[in-house]
């Protein structure tokens, strides 16, 4: 088994900093572009039952220049994750078309304190 892609604590808000490149190394401009991320316990389950779903709009900005998107995991759906080893990816869309950016594993760990107030 590979090692994962990252690892976080159930129930957290966790950001996830992606640098987009070219074949080279190089960042390219991703003005424009959007993303989807996901992430679930199999690749089969369907998307509607995922319990990590982000949507991310048109990134524009010194960081798009420099082909970083942030992909932000908001502890609403990271609360309720098992701890377990998930599937998770990330795609982008622009000019109509979709391309997977990358497909990889997220440890999730379990967290202590459950209270929210």
């Amino acid at each position: 088994m590979t090692d994962p892609l990252f690892e976080m604590f159930r129930g957290d808000d966790y950001s996830l900093r992606v640098v987009i490149t070219d074949s080279s190394g190089t960042p390219i401009d991703i003005t424009g572009w959007s993303f989807k991320a996901t992430m679930k316990l199999t690749t089969e389950m369907p998307d509607e039952e995922a319990p990590v779903k982000v949507d991310i709009p048109a990134v524009s900005g010194p960081d798009a220049e420099a082909g970083v998107v942030y992909v932000e995991l908001p502890a609403g759906q990271t609360q309720n994750l098992l701890p377990a080893s998930y599937c998770f990816d990330l795609q982008r869309s622009f000019n109509g078309k979709t391309t997977t950016v990358f497909v990889g594993k997220a440890k999730i760990h379990p967290d202590v304190t459950r209270r929210t107030a």
